[in-house]
């Protein structure tokens, strides 16, 4: 027998989908359906440095990472300074990621997690809101062709009791930084993007600085809350390298440039210049997402 509401059960009905409703109304990135796909997005919730795991496949070093530059590379490949690339911990070849070895020297001088501190607490606190908003979704198992826009927000976001970034909160986005937007094709669950660049704000040698990516590329494993965990790799130049060295040296007593200029050399590997030296080093970031929201009137 149908059951008839009472004004008060009613009332109490409609007081819980107020918000989802508010949500939906003003945030652009509600997961909607439209004759041109699904727009959804999410806010990255930590990032970390992807690094060497200790591990071979087929006597080859496994490290976290992309394929920057489409090539694989071993010592007598001259287009990529002869650095040997990585394989993925589930077998991909050609891997670049030179910027462990540089991470790694960090390491042993900073105590262990100070860099990745440094991040979080950006993020906690707003001053690190990277955004990912995917257009023209039909299907997202597998779709050979989305759009996919990479941004800053903008709020302080509400966090869970591990201090991480609660999922489906909505933010502005930072209108004094860019859009960046590119293509990309999701396959089993997993999205991959085309190369772009970006610009966002990173914490290194205790320095705050826009780290600057050329040819950057995106691979994640979407979830189906909604979430995504992925690699964000690409190029850094020696030049921005060395002047955060610089801006390091400044600020604490331990001089890290004279090392840096030492041994970036050695590991630059991708894009050569006119006398054949390579002008930048591989770099992979891992990221955890959770679903967000941005207010329609400034989404990208």
């Amino acid at each position: 027998m149908n059951r008839v509401l009472s004004n008060r059960a009613l009332s109490n009905r409609l007081r819980g989908l107020l918000p989802v409703l508010l949500a939906c109304a003003v945030a652009s990135s509600c997961t909607s359906s439209s004759p041109e796909g699904a727009t959804s997005a999410v806010v990255v919730s930590q990032i970390g440095f992807g690094a060497r795991t200790g591990d071979e496949i087929d006597g080859i070093e496994v490290a976290v990472g992309l394929d920057i530059d489409g090539r694989t590379s071993d010592t007598s490949d001259e287009l990529g300074c002869k650095r040997r690339d990585f394989m993925a911990p589930d077998g991909r070849a050609g891997i670049d990621n030179q910027f462990t070895f540089l991470y790694e020297t960090v390491a042993e001088v900073f105590q262990d997690g100070v860099v990745e501190g440094i991040i979080q607490n950006s993020i906690n606190e707003g001053r690190l809101l990277l955004m990912y908003q995917l257009s023209g979704v039909d299907d997202p198992l597998n779709d050979d062709e989305v759009e996919v826009a990479i941004f800053l927000g903008e709020g302080r976001p509400d966090l869970n009791s591990n201090n991480r970034i609660v999922g489906s909160q909505t933010f502005d986005r930072r209108l004094d930084a860019s859009v960046t937007t590119t293509r990309g094709r999701i396959v089993d669950g997993v999205l991959e993007t085309d190369a772009f660049d970006i610009e966002m704000p990173m914490a290194f040698f205790n320095v705050f600085f826009d780290l600057q990516l050329s040819e950057a590329r995106i691979r994640g494993e979407m979830h189906e809350d909604g979430g995504m965990v992925g690699v964000l790799a690409g190029a850094v130049s020696m030049e921005q390298i060395y002047e955060i060295g610089r801006m390091a040296d400044g600020a604490q007593e331990l001089q890290i440039t004279p090392t840096l200029q030492m041994l970036l050399p050695r590991w630059a590997d991708l894009l050569p210049g006119d006398d054949g030296r390579c002008t930048h080093l591989s770099a992979a970031l891992t990221f955890e997402s959770v679903p967000a929201f941005v207010y329609e009137d400034v989404a990208p």
